[in-house]
């Protein structure tokens, strides 16, 4: 599985991800940003003096992608960052009827050819 994994050039993942490794690998691969952290001073007679540093973080920890609620979904592609999608159910959009038309369609056909082979159809 984990060869088919790392072949894969797009991969999409939703909401249940519970193995721990996956959702470290999953973190390591959105990667990480800057975060500025401020910290102040205070010396004896001289006042304050004010820093800012950057850390490194993680963009999305594994915790946060093992939480993600359903109808997000993280997708990573070849060549491109890693993106955040909401996801719109398709029986619900615009087009529902003539993706239904489609789906009701190629059922038929499936269970046309199971029963010219003398199967069981669906």
């Amino acid at each position: 599985m984990s060869a088919l994994w790392g072949a894969a050039t797009v991969k999409l993942v939703g909401a249940g991800v519970d193995s721990p490794r996956l959702a470290r690998d999953l973190s390591t691969l959105v990667g990480q940003h800057d975060v500025p952290v401020r910290s102040i001073t205070l010396g004896e007679g001289r006042g304050a003096s004010e820093n800012i540093s950057l850390r490194r973080q993680e963009i999305l920890e594994a915790a946060d992608i093992a939480a993600l609620e359903q109808g997000l979904a993280l997708l990573l592609t070849s060549g491109n960052r890693p993106a955040l999608l909401k996801l719109r159910n398709w029986f619900t959009g615009p087009r529902a009827g003539q993706i239904q038309a489609e789906v009701d369609r190629a059922l038929r056909r499936i269970q046309d050819g199971a029963a010219a082979r003398g199967q069981v159809p669906l």
